[in-house]
C-alpha cells in the first residue's frame, strides 16, 4: 500500500492533517499552532517560546508530573519547539497509543499558567538566552535577521531578549 494524505477542517476552524503509511511502525501526532515570534508585540518578544515552556507545567486538573508520567507510560518521545512562524507540540508513539498521546497533548493546550511556574521558567529562558549569546554563530544570525527585517515581526528573536523576557509578567502572557 502507498502513503495517503488526508485533510479535514472542523467547524471551529481547526485543520486536521494526516499522512498514513501502512508500513510505518510508529505514529506521530502534534499540534502546530500558527503563532511564533513574528506575531508578537515588540515588548512581548519571546512570549510564544515562553508559553511553549509553560505548556509542560500542567493544567488546572493535571500537574506537570502527571503529564511527564503519562508520556513515559506510553513510551512516547515528546517535545515542542517555537519558530518565527509557529509553535509545535508533538509526540512519537506506537500506533496503538496514538489516541492517548493526542489526548495528553490536547490537555496540555490549556496550561494553568501559575505564577510560581512562570517565575521558574523565566529563569530557565534567561539562561537559554545567555547560552545562545555565548555562541558566535547565533549572535551573528540574530544581528543579520534584525538588520534585514528591522522592526517587522520577522526580525524578532524567538527566545526574546533579556529585557523583554525579564520584564514580562504572567498577566501579559495570559492576555
Amino acid at each position: 500500500m502507498s502513503v495517503t494524505h488526508h485533510e479535514r477542517r472542523l467547524d471551529n476552524g481547526l485543520t486536521i492533517l494526516a499522512e498514513t503509511d501502512p508500513d510505518a511502525h510508529s505514529a506521530a501526532v502534534g499540534f502546530f499552532v500558527r503563532t511564533g515570534a513574528r506575531d508578537e508585540e515588540p515588548a512581548l518578544m519571546g512570549v510564544s517560546h515562553f508559553l511553549e515552556h509553560m505548556m509542560f507545567k500542567g493544567t488546572d486538573d493535571l500537574p506537570a508530573e502527571a503529564i511527564n508520567r503519562g508520556f513515559d507510560a506510553m513510551g512516547a518521545r515528546n517535545n515542542a519547539y517555537t519558530t518565527g512562524e509557529m509553535t509545535a507540540f508533538y509526540a512519537h508513539v506506537l500506533p496503538e497509543r496514538t489516541p492517548d498521546a493526542l489526548a495528553l497533548l490536547g490537555a496540555m493546550m490549556r496550561p494553568a499558567l501559575r505564577q510560581s511556574d512562570f517565575d521558574t521558567e523565566k529563569g530557565v529562558i534567561l539562561e537559554e538566552i545567555a547560552m545562545y549569546r555565548d555562541n558566535p554563530f547565533w549572535v551573528l544570525y540574530e544581528q543579520c535577521v534584525e538588520k534585514r527585517y528591522g522592526p517587522h515581526g520577522r526580525g524578532h528573536r524567538v527566545l526574546g531578549t533579556e529585557t523583554t523576557v525579564g520584564e514580562m509578567d504572567r498577566d501579559a502572557m495570559l492576555s
